[in-house]
């Protein structure tokens, strides 16, 4: 009986029993940047553009999912993989924008890179490592806002269409553009 505690207790500790199955979670390890839970109607794809990382990186950072992703169950959780292009020591007088300004990258995407920052950015600690995120998926460079710029100057400047700058950005109001902002140039 004891044995069979143990071993009860063991498989209960990774995974969760459904019914009779037992779905192994997916192993956490040092290059998770954090992990996501499983919702219904959750797919690999989905995933991997939703956190800005590849199929492959996800399914590397999840070796009990399966290549076809058929295997996910809802409350599962997934280990989301860093997508630091680099990392950065806070110094003195540091702040969230002008660290993301050093590097191109969006205030926001900064934030989502560090979920030990708070949300206004100051929890800095001199000293303290932060991941500087990759440009996203399917840009091919970012740029910065600069007082007086707008979305059709931006457009022109990179020979794209406005529709196409507005379609990489949903979350940038060309009516309203933020100096130090970053958009993706796609």
């Amino acid at each position: 009986m004891f044995a069979q505690l143990s071993l009860f207790s063991a498989i209960t500790a990774l995974g969760v029993i459904m019914g009779n199955n037992v779905h192994v979670l997916a192993q956490t390890s040092s290059s998770c940047q954090t992990t996501y839970t499983v919702v219904q109607g959750d797919n690999c794809v989905a995933l991997a553009a939703k956190f800005n990382v590849t199929d492959a990186a996800l399914l590397a950072a999840n070796p009990a999912v399966n290549s076809d992703c058929s295997n996910l169950f809802v409350g599962e959780q997934l280990c989301i993989p860093s997508v630091c292009q680099a990392t950065y020591t806070v110094a003195l007088g540091d702040n969230c924008v002008a660290i993301a300004a050093k590097f191109n990258v969006s205030d926001a995407s900064l934030l989502t890179a560090n979920p030990a920052v708070d949300e206004f950015c100051d929890n800095l600690s001199v000293g303290e490592q932060l991941c500087i995120p990759e440009p996203p998926i399917g840009c091919v460079g970012q740029y910065t806002i600069v007082a007086g710029d707008t979305c059709t100057e931006i457009s022109n400047k990179f020979e794209i269409t406005l529709a196409q700058l507005e379609a990489a950005n949903a979350e940038i109001a060309c009516d309203n553009l933020q100096v130090g902002e970053v958009v993706c140039i796609p």
